[in-house]
């Protein structure tokens, strides 16, 4: 019984080292949506892509379809939402569902998906 213990425990603290160093690792998003847009009916949703990546230190970069890079703000993160800002909007990441909102001065919205690649 004393040995199956010292395995488990042993087993555990193995375990925990291991989860600590995958944290860490770069993961990338492929963001996927689009411009959802007030007033006119007849209007067209614009389509939106973006690559995020959450580099170490929780450093956030982010990559348009058009090839530009943004670097934003984060201004929170916790279980739950992740919220960033950039110079053209505000940014809110469900970790849960992987939802992206991206809210504009304009009054804007736009909603993507994302997808671990």
């Amino acid at each position: 019984m004393a040995k199956a213990n010292g395995t488990a425990i042993g087993s555990l603290i193995l375990l925990a080292m291991m989860v600590e160093p995958c944290a860490s690792a770069e993961q990338q998003f492929s963001c996927k949506g689009q411009l959802i847009r007030g007033g006119s009916a007849d209007a067209q949703p614009s389509p939106i892509d973006l690559n995020v990546t959450f580099g170490e230190r929780k450093k956030l970069s982010m990559k348009t379809g058009e090839g530009a890079i943004l670097s934003p703000r984060t201004i929170s993160d916790n279980k739950i939402q992740l919220k960033f800002e950039t110079k053209e909007f505000v940014g809110e990441y469900f970790h849960y569902t992987g939802d992206l909102f991206l809210i504009y001065p304009s009054g804007h919205l736009a909603r993507l998906n994302c997808l671990r690649t």
